[in-house]
């Protein structure tokens, strides 16, 4: 127990984005117990050093993917953007609209960038937990992708009612959604929406990300639904 606690503490020290920079207290105070733990206790040094070594190695694949899927997340008119498509403060969302916790969190995305317009989110869509919907040869994904590319004034009201939507998307749902907006033509994928998001799929396991919601921001990786207040203030020091 005690190696494990020492362990997450020291990936902890480097998971942060000053891991390198000046220690604050509470990191000095941190790398004070490892030090005296590992005098004390010789014989875990070797399986820490392991499990360094291969969280360092996750790290530079990890920076190495970021750099090489930077066109595709921050330069692709694919991507539905949510606020300013000018802003310079840039997220980027991995969401589901299946998933119950993107819905929540795309919530607080969305009061993020009415009350700051420097503020642009791209939405960057996967689909793990339904990839075609019964009777129907789309998905909420790729159905909003194609409204985004084919009738973009309505894509906000359709991004709206799709993240509203209890549950997994059906039939039914995508069509009552395109009815109200007027977007029935755009339940017509084609292969580009397909294309994008099985490289939206890509993207995300080269990330080594695991699950949605996922958000990015300067490079820093943000997993999970975050609370509006705790996402703000992030947002707040991120930019």
């Amino acid at each position: 127990m005690k190696k494990h606690l020492i362990s997450t503490l020291i990936l902890g020290s480097l998971m942060s984005a000053n891991a390198f920079a000046e220690l604050n207290k509470e990191q000095t105070q941190q790398l004070e117990e490892i030090n005296q733990f590992l005098k004390e206790n010789p014989s875990t040094i070797s399986g820490l050093h392991t499990s360094l070594e291969q969280y360092v190695a996750s790290q530079a694949q990890m920076q190495k993917a970021q750099a090489e899927s930077h066109d595709w997340l921050y330069n692709n008119d694919a991507h539905p953007i949510i606020g300013n498509p000018e802003g310079k403060s840039v997220i980027i969302n991995f969401t589901d609209y299946n998933c119950p916790f993107c819905k929540r969190l795309e919530k607080g995305l969305v009061q993020l960038a009415s009350e700051n317009s420097d503020i642009k989110i791209i939405n960057v869509y996967v689909s793990f937990k339904q990839q075609q919907v019964d009777d129907l040869n789309t998905n909420a994904a790729l159905y909003a992708m194609k409204v985004w590319k084919d009738n973009r004034e309505a894509f906000t009201e359709v991004d709206r009612l799709l993240m509203a939507k209890s549950g997994l998307h059906t039939k039914a749902s995508l069509q009552a959604v395109a009815k109200k907006t007027g977007t029935e033509a755009q339940l017509n994928t084609t292969s580009d929406q397909s294309n994008t998001l099985m490289t939206n799929h890509q993207t995300f396991s080269a990330l080594g990300l695991t699950g949605t919601p996922t958000l990015m921001m300067n490079d820093q990786v943000l997993p999970g639904y975050v609370p509006y207040d705790r996402l703000k203030d992030i947002v707040d020091d991120a930019f």
